[in-house]
C-alpha cells in the first residue's frame, strides 16, 4: 500500500512541476498588471489557467528547450522591447528571441514568455533580459496566436502573432518610394500593378515602418546606439492607409510572397531608409571603422560620411537598424548605391557592403547564419532629350559603373542574389527615370527569387534569376577571358538572335572602363572574350543608358537577363 501510495504522490508532483514548467502554476501574489509595450494588450497577471494551446506543433530541439523553470524569483517590473506588437511576423524556421529591459536592481531575477506551446524564461543582467523560444515553427498565418511574457505580478500579450518570413527593406530614396508614388504612374485599370487586393488587412503581411525622421533625441554621426524603436506605432497590418506611405518596392515585394506561395506565408516587412543616404549612413560602428567611410570632425562633433548628400554617418544603423538586431529575418531587400557612384565611395563600396551583410548575419539570427541578401540593379536610365519641353527639372546621376560593381558583389559571398532591372524600364521620355516606375517588376522578380531561394511555390532559380556572373579566367597573357555563369537553365543565349554578346567592356585599371568589347557563348555556361591587348578585368552592362536587347543581350534560356557586373583581374 504505501509502495502505491509513493508511486501515485511520484505522479502528482511530476503533473505538478510540468505545469509549473508551462508557466501555469498559480500566484500568490497577483497585483494588477502594467502593460509597459504600449501596443501589447493587457491582461490579468498569470494564473493557473495556461494559453490556450495552438494547433502547430513546433519541432523540439533539446539543446535549447528549457524544460524546468530557471531557479529565481520574479522581476517585479520589466519593459519590452518596442519592436515587438501585436500584429507582428516572427520568423518560421529560427529561434525567437524576444528582449527587454528592467531597473539595475532587478539583476538576477527572470521573465517568463510562451508561445505557441513553447515556454522559456530569461534573467535580467545588467538591466536587460532576453528570452529564446528554442523551437523552429513552420510558417503559420492563422490568426490567434498570441505570445505571453510575464512574471507574478505583470503581463504583457501580443495579440494576432503570424509565423513567416521577416524582411528588411534597406535603401534610399528608391526604397522609400512609396506605394502612393507609384499609384500615380499607372494605370488604375492594371489590378495585378495597382496590387491593392487587400481588404481590411486581410492578407498576412505586416509593415514596420521605422525609417528616417526628425532626430529622436540621439547625437547623429556619433557612436551612440538606439536601444529601442522610438516611432509611435511598430507593428500594423496591411490595409490601404498603412500601404500608401509604405516602401513601394518592399510592399510589392511582399505583397507578389503572399501571392505566389497562396497566402501560406506571412511576410513581415521593416522599412528602414533615408533619401540620398549614402552608404557611410548605414554601416554600424565596426565596419565604419575598419572601411574609413567616414571621419570625425570636431568641430562639427559628429563623423562626416563621404558620398553624395553626405552629413552625419552611422546613425542609419545606430538609430534605425540597431534596435532589431536580435530579431531573426529571412533576409535583406537593399535597394541603394545612388549616392556612392563617384569612384572613391564606388571603389570601396562593395567590400564595405559585404562586411555589413556579414555583420547582420551574425548578429541577427541563431540557425540560418547565412540569410540571403536581395539586392535591386539599377534599371536603365537616360539623359534629357534634346527636344524635351517638359517643365520638370531632368533627373540623371550616371550610376553605370556603381551598378556594375555592386553586381560583383555576388562572387564575393554566398546567398547574395542580384535582382535583374535592366530589363524593366524602356521609357527614355520619363523626366525622373532616377526613380524609374517599375517597382512592381523589380518587386515581383525579387520575390519570385526569394520564392525559389526558399522552396516555395514551385519556382526554379533559373526560371526567377538571370544568369550571373561565378567566375573570370585569363590566359597567361591576358588577352582572352573566360567566363562561367550561375543560373544559365538550358543554356546561355543572346535574346536578340546575335552571334555576339554585347555589353561588355574591358577594364584598363582598377575600376576603370575602357573599349567595348564582344564575347562569343562557347558552352552552356560559357562566354569567350578575345582582346587585342592585355585585360585587366572586366565589366558588363555598366552604361547607365544599357537597355536589355538592344545595348545589352545576354541571358538565359528563359530569356531572364543576366546581371550588371565589375570585376577586376
Amino acid at each position: 500500500m504505501k509502495k502505491n501510495f509513493k508511486m501515485v504522490l511520484a505522479a502528482v508532483l511530476a503533473l505538478a512541476l510540468a505545469l509549473a514548467a508551462f508557466g501555469c502554476g498559480t500566484s500568490d501574489n497577483k497585483t494588477d498588471p502594467k502593460n509597459t509595450a504600449g501596443s501589447a494588450t493587457p491582461t490579468s497577471a498569470p494564473d493557473a489557467t495556461p494559453t490556450e494551446a495552438p494547433t502547430a506543433t513546433p519541432e523540439p530541439d533539446p539543446d535549447v528547450m528549457r524544460k524546468d523553470p530557471i531557479d529565481a524569483p520574479y522581476a517585479s517590473a520589466f519593459t519590452v522591447s518596442k519592436t515587438f506588437s501585436k500584429d507582428m511576423v516572427v520568423q518560421r524556421g529560427e529561434r525567437i528571441r524576444v528582449w527587454g529591459w528592467a531597473d539595475e536592481s532587478e539583476n538576477g531575477k527572470k521573465v517568463s514568455g510562451e508561445f505557441m506551446g513553447m515556454f522559456a524564461e530569461g534573467l535580467v543582467e545588467d538591466g536587460e533580459w532576453v528570452i529564446t523560444f528554442g523551437a523552429k515553427l513552420e510558417a503559420n498565418a492563422e490568426p490567434g496566436n498570441d505570445m505571453r511574457i510575464y512574471t507574478d505580478t505583470q503581463e504583457v500579450v501580443f495579440t494576432d502573432v503570424l509565423v513567416g518570413d521577416v524582411y528588411m527593406v534597406i535603401g534610399q530614396s528608391n526604397c522609400a518610394y512609396s506605394m502612393t508614388n507609384h499609384w500615380m504612374y499607372i494605370d488604375k485599370t492594371d489590378e495585378e500593378r495597382v496590387a491593392q487586393k487587400f481588404v481590411n488587412g486581410d492578407l498576412p503581411i505586416r509593415l514596420n515602418y521605422n525609417s528616417f525622421q526628425t532626430s529622436y533625441g540621439n547625437k547623429r554621426g556619433t557612436t551612440d546606439l538606439t536601444k529601442d524603436i522610438k516611432a509611435k506605432t511598430s507593428w500594423r497590418k496591411a490595409s490601404k492607409g498603412t500601404v500608401s506611405t509604405f516602401s513601394a518596392i518592399g510592399y510589392l515585394f511582399a505583397y507578389n510572397i503572399v501571392k505566389l506561395t497562396n497566402s501560406t506565408v506571412p511576410v513581415g516587412m521593416i522599412e528602414i531608409d533615408g533619401n540620398g543616404m549614402p552608404l557611410s549612413h548605414f554601416l554600424p560602428n565596426e565596419v565604419a571603422d575598419a572601411n574609413g567611410t567616414d571621419k570625425w570632425n570636431e568641430s562639427k562633433g559628429y563623423y562626416v560620411g563621404t558620398g553624395v548628400n553626405a552629413g552625419q554617418a552611422r546613425y542609419m544603423y545606430n538609430e534605425y537598424m540597431h534596435p532589431f538586431d536580435k530579431m531573426a529575418m529571412a533576409g535583406i531587400l537593399w535597394y541603394q548605391g545612388e549616392s556612392d557612384l563617384q569612384d572613391s565611395e564606388a571603389g570601396r563600396y562593395a567590400k564595405a557592403y559585404c562586411e555589413l551583410m556579414d555583420y547582420l548575419r551574425e548578429r541577427h539570427n541563431l540557425v540560418n547564419k547565412n540569410f540571403p541578401v536581395y539586392f535591386i540593379e539599377f534599371p536603365t536610365e537616360y539623359t534629357k532629350p534634346a527636344d524635351y519641353k517638359g517643365t520638370n527639372a531632368w533627373a540623371y546621376m550616371d550610376f553605370g559603373k556603381i551598378r556594375a560593381i555592386m553586381g560583383g558583389m555576388v562572387t564575393m559571398r554566398e546567398n547574395f542574389y542580384q535582382i535583374m532591372s535592366n530589363d524593366l524600364w524602356a521609357d527614355n521620355t520619363f523626366w525622373n527615370t532616377l526613380h524609374p516606375n517599375c517597382k512592381y517588376e523589380q518587386g515581383l522578380r525579387a520575390a519570385q527569387i526569394a520564392c525559389a531561394v526558399n522552396g516555395d511555390g514551385g519556382i526554379k532559380l533559373e526560371d526567377a534569376s538571370g544568369p550571373i556572373i561565378e567566375s573570370i579566367t585569363y590566359s597567361s597573357d591576358g588577352k582572352k577571358a573566360t567566363l562561367k555563369y550561375k543560373n544559365v537553365g538550358e543554356g546561355l543565349k543572346t535574346i536578340d538572335g546575335d552571334a555576339n554578346v554585347n555589353g561588355f567592356n574591358i577594364l584598363t585599371g582598377k575600376n576603370k572602363l575602357g573599349s567595348k568589347i564582344t564575347g562569343k557563348i562557347v558552352g552552356k555556361d560559357t562566354v569567350e572574350i578575345t582582346s587585342d591587348k592585355a585585360m585587366e578585368g572586366l565589366a558588363y552592362n555598366a552604361i547607365t543608358t544599357y537597355f536589355f536587347g538592344k545595348e545589352i543581350n545576354l541571358c538565359n534560356s528563359a530569356g531572364i537577363p543576366a546581371g550588371a557586373f565589375l570585376l577586376n583581374k
